[in-house]
């Protein structure tokens, strides 16, 4: 078996911040000094035909109009490895039109900030992620002048469309309030959310220094993989797959049942998570390997890893406790998306050498 790698330092926390478009989130956090990713940069481009449309333009301020599933990912590969890659999108062209480099460095805490940023609120504490949820609460009259200068000034849409919009938003605005504060979020002014931003990086900066050095102590999870590749444009690719509620990447597979083999293990999980019937005999071992968990606090998991070239459905459908999948082409590590060490540290080198 590989030997273990060394416990990697304690993920940075994520402070949710929502409120009504154009509030002030965008300034609140600027002042309080935080990395801070923009969630509006993961809007859906204006040719996605699942967008929602309201006053003649996309609905931007309905959730269907965003993509969750990414800005989770890029926030727990920025909580961490430090460094996450997101798209960068341009609300006069209803498109993405790049993508940028976020750096955390040696912050302990980031800022996601968006309307939709309640969506994270429970994913977030589910990967123990989530330092505070806090929502920007100003007057109706304040946050429609703001924000129609700023949809004017950026030239985001025609003026009679920014009206008519803006006096929808000022409509909604105080049931939006009602369901953020609904969701857990804690109501504060432009100031006092400023204030209230500092204390916690204050608070988690005294949190560092009393942190007890990482002795590689935790509990160990004994789990089986499978690795399906096949043949795409470029090469081989691999599959890989993400749980819900996770922003990980991972191989098909999961914990050993008492009485269980790894083979039997390996064959019960793909049919549980994908819906296919696999004949063990087409299952090669890759190897056994150990490795920090994605999701698991402070815990290690140690794997029996098959390989398996067996054709898989196509549209395949992931089941059980799986939200996506992707193909990665086997030859390069894709960039922007966060990959569980198990699978950068091991799958990925021994199938390469292989």
């Amino acid at each position: 078996m590989t030997g273990p790698s060394a416990l990697p330092r304690p993920p940075r926390r994520i402070v949710i911040v929502a409120g009504p478009s154009g509030s002030g989130k965008g300034v609140m956090s600027h002042r309080a000094g935080l990395p801070t990713v923009p969630l509006d940069e993961f809007y859906r481009d204006h040719d996605d035909p699942s967008l929602p449309h309201r006053f003649g333009i996309v609905d931007w301020d309905d959730p269907a109009s965003w993509n969750a599933g990414a800005a989770l990912e890029a926030l727990v590969a920025l909580a961490h490895d430090g460094v996450a890659e997101v798209p960068v999108y341009s609300i006069p062209l209803s498109r993405r039109t790049g993508t940028a480099t976020l750096h955390a460095e040696d912050a302990e805490l980031l800022i996601a900030e968006g309307i939709f940023a309640a969506q994270l609120i429970a994913p977030l504490r589910e990967l123990g992620l989530l330092a505070d949820a806090i929502v920007l609460q100003r007057p109706t009259p304040v946050v429609f002048a703001l924000r129609l200068a700023r949809d004017l000034r950026e030239g985001r849409k025609p003026p009679l469309i920014l009206l008519r919009r803006g006096w929808g938003l000022a409509r909604d605005q105080r049931g939006d309030l009602e369901r953020w504060k609904a969701a857990g979020m804690r109501p504060v002014g432009l100031h006092e959310g400023t204030r209230l931003l500092r204390r916690l990086t204050a608070l988690a900066a005294a949190e560092r220094r009393h942190r007890p050095a990482a002795d590689g102590a935790g509990s160990v999870l004994e789990i089986t993989a499978v690795a399906f590749l096949r043949d795409g444009v470029d090469g081989a690719e691999l599959l890989a797959v993400r749980k819900r509620g996770t922003g990980s990447y991972m191989q098909v597979g999961g914990k050993i049942e008492p009485g269980e083999s790894t083979l039997e293990a390996a064959v019960r999980e793909v049919e549980e998570e994908l819906g296919v019937r696999l004949d063990p005999a087409g299952l090669s071992p890759l190897g056994d390997f150990e490795a920090v968990a994605a999701n698991e606090p402070s815990t290690r998991v140690r794997s029996t890893v098959f390989v398996c070239r067996q054709s898989l459905p196509e549209p395949l459908e992931v089941r059980a406790e799986l939200a996506d999948h992707r193909w990665f082409p086997l030859s390069e590590t894709p960039a922007g998306v966060r990959l569980a060490p198990l699978m950068t540290e091991h799958i990925l080198p021994a199938l390469r050498r292989s």
